[in-house]
């Protein structure tokens, strides 16, 4: 059973361990934590609190509570930015990529690129295995809201089962992102997009077993039913409060 002290004592053999200044390349750290943040681990009745500076177990499942966040540097992969009432499962096995399984809530993912044939981070949900190299995204997990937002750079987003059905491009979501970035009067926007509407019109469905989703875009999940739009506000609010609790080092970020 781990203690407090065991719990400094692994944080102690980390930075020994680690070449140089820093730590190693594979230590998972909690660089900022606030509120109940805990770290359970298969083989221990007790969990494991987590504050900031902790470094947590190669395997372990970590859990924010109604009032906890965190931020945990995945070795050199990057950074995760956990909300408050999400779980995630954190697998991190020699010469492998780190693979998380996000069991619930809300998590903001930025991951450095990867160079050469190093394996990427992997994202896994109920219904998603998610491949990145070098972006930034979102992930929901609730029961009213399973989607997937990108900030930036590309992802890719493969079946654990069945086909997607993919459902792209309604075209009211392409009129709000339309006026998002116009500069001119809400008129003559209008006049422009009901051009583009005319030359444009369609909802296009695919069936595919993986798809790629780039910046400033989102999918909703609905069983095997997936609609592509631009980034909802609701969804850029959340990555937007997770971007500024994450700030300082979502900063470090090579993307």
């Amino acid at each position: 059973m781990y203690t407090k002290m065991g719990f400094m004592l692994m944080a102690c053999l980390a930075g020994i361990v680690s070449a140089g200044n820093g730590f190693a390349a594979d230590t998972i750290e909690v660089v900022r934590a606030s509120g109940n943040v805990v770290a359970k681990q298969d083989d221990q009745q007790q969990d494991l609190p987590v504050s900031s500076r902790s470094i947590l177990p190669a395997k372990h499942i970590l859990v924010t509570g109604s009032d906890g966040r965190a931020v945990v540097r995945m070795g050199d992969s990057g950074y995760i930015v956990v909300e408050k009432n999400s779980r995630i499962e954190v697998n991190r096995e020699k010469d492998h990529a780190h693979l998380l399984r996000q069991i619930t809530g809300i998590i903001y993912y930025a991951v450095n690129i990867i160079k050469g044939p190093k394996q990427p981070l992997e994202v896994r949900t109920a219904t998603a295995t998610i491949g990145v190299r070098g972006t930034r995204f979102l992930v929901t997990d609730l029961p009213e809201r399973k989607e997937i937002g990108v900030r930036k750079g590309l992802v890719n987003v493969a079946s654990l089962g069945e086909d997607f059905e993919i459902h792209k491009k309604a075209q009211e979501d392409e009129f709000e992102a339309y006026k998002r970035e116009a500069k001119e009067a809400i008129a003559e926007e209008k006049r422009k997009f009901l051009e583009y509407k005319e030359k444009e019109t369609r909802e296009f469905i695919e069936y595919k077993r993986e798809f790629g989703l780039g910046a400033n875009r989102m999918a909703t999940f609905d069983g095997n039913r997936v609609d592509e739009r631009p980034l909802s506000d609701e969804t850029l609010k959340d990555m937007e409060s997770l971007e500024v609790y994450g700030e300082q080092w979502i900063a470090e970020v090579r993307d």
